[in-house]
């Protein structure tokens, strides 16, 4: 076993044995220093994200540090309330664990909205704002309204309220690591594998606070120490990895540029060439194996910028890269050539495959065009080419061959018009 790796294990072995015996003799003092870590790390994670938001291209960390400093808050709150503290005048435990409730729903949110800003900028004051205001409402319904369902009856346990609401955040967690997963070639490496190992984390500890009858009891024991593991991934991951190395991201997003195209986010030639090698190589050594390809070019693209302008192109360029992505499977491959010329790269695939193929995106372009006042008129010509180990060739072979084929079918189609045209009368 590598020492370091074993160095670990002790050491959470012996904060676990620690956390244990401090919990026994003093439950309060246990669950204070367990939130107030939590409370510290989210803090520590907004301050860096926001300090470190100029330098990166995605604004992903920026939400989730953002995000945090509001669960920070209900957390903080949750600890002044919490049965034994004598800081709040309030009545019963049953006002921790609605403050608890509402952080947690603050987390959910979060994790459930942070894939929809892994490629696009952030509305920053706008989602700062409308957390804080999320916050500050919570708190009122709980502290002040008492409108907020009760949560713990002390003698009875959890009501349905708040189980329901932990396979809430629990559902949430899930479905959150199931989008990252989908975006997972646009994240830093790092940060995903910190996302999903605390989202694992979080999803153990919930699934312990539905199960506790005693505010100090083993089931809130548990459920704190892997809420604690979860803040560790992210200490570890995200704050001390941005203090020792706070300019990795930066190069990771450069590496990333390096084969994207900054327009659709899909590749761009350099990137696709590096794709077409590895399958040719796999290919290589796989009987029978082949790789499919298929150029596609909007026909009549020139059109929307002279009538409308090039940010109207660019909507339409970014709008059929989706329609590209969304007609391939998960291990095909989609690229932009250069203004509005596509590849698509299909691993494995069979003439009548790559065929069915662009029979898809075709459907799909043209019911796209049929309701769009901008994109009305466009067609799309796609050509299809195969490679195998034996064809003669490389790269430069199959995408010449895709390419003659697609411009064959744009002879065609202006073929059809001449002779459909009515002649000078």
């Amino acid at each position: 076993m590598d020492s370091r790796l074993a160095l670990k294990l002790a050491l959470a072995a012996a904060g676990l044995a620690v956390s244990f015996w401090v919990a026994q003799v003093n439950y309060l003092l246990f669950h204070t220093a367990v939130e107030n870590f939590s409370v510290i790390v989210a803090a520590l994670t907004c301050v860096l994200a926001m300090a470190s938001s100029r330098y990166a291209a995605s604004d992903l960390l920026l939400f989730i540090g953002q995000a945090h400093a509001a669960v920070a808050i209900m957390d903080f709150l949750h600890i002044m309330a919490y049965k034994g503290m004598c800081v709040l005048p309030l009545p019963s435990p049953d006002t921790a664990t609605q403050l608890w409730v509402a952080g947690r729903y603050l987390w959910a949110s979060m994790f459930l909205l942070a894939p929809v800003f892994v490629r696009r900028r952030l509305p920053r004051n706008a989602v700062l704002a409308a957390y804080m205001a999320a916050t500050v409402a919570l708190a009122w319904a709980i502290l002040h309204a008492g409108v907020f369902p009760p949560c713990f009856v002390e003698g009875l346990g959890l009501t349905p309220f708040k189980i329901i609401s932990e396979y809430m955040v629990i559902a949430s967690a899930v479905a959150g690591s199931l989008l990252l997963q989908r975006r997972r070639d646009q994240i830093d490496a790092a940060l995903y594998k910190v996302l999903m190992a605390a989202a694992a984390a979080t999803v153990v500890s919930e699934f312990c606070f539905t199960m506790y009858y005693d505010v100090y009891g083993s089931a809130n024991f548990l459920g704190h120490i892997f809420k604690v593991m979860a803040y560790c991934f992210l200490l570890q991951g995200v704050v001390l990895r941005g203090l020792h190395t706070p300019y990795d991201s930066i190069f990771a997003e450069l590496q990333r540029s390096a084969v994207r195209d900054s327009l659709t986010g899909l590749y761009n030639r350099y990137g696709f060439v590096q794709a077409v090698q590895r399958e040719m190589a796999a290919a290589a050594n796989n009987p029978g194996g082949s790789v499919g390809a298929l150029m596609a070019d909007l026909d009549k693209f020139k059109r929307v910028n002279d009538a409308f302008g090039h940010l109207a192109g660019d909507s339409v360029l970014r709008q059929f890269a989706r329609i590209l992505t969304a007609s391939v499977g998960p291990d095909d491959t989609v690229a932009r050539l250069g203004g509005d010329e596509f590849v698509v790269l299909l691993p494995g695939a069979d003439a009548n495959e790559a065929l069915a193929v662009a029979d898809t995106v075709k459907r799909q372009t043209r019911a796209w065009t049929q309701g769009s006042r901008i994109a009305a008129g466009l067609d799309v010509s796609i050509g299809m080419a195969v490679w195998t180990p034996d064809t003669e060739g490389g790269i430069d072979a199959l995408l010449r061959a895709a390419d003659e084929a697609m411009y064959q079918e744009k002879e065609l189609k202006r073929a059809s018009t001449a002779v459909t045209s009515p002649g000078p009368s």
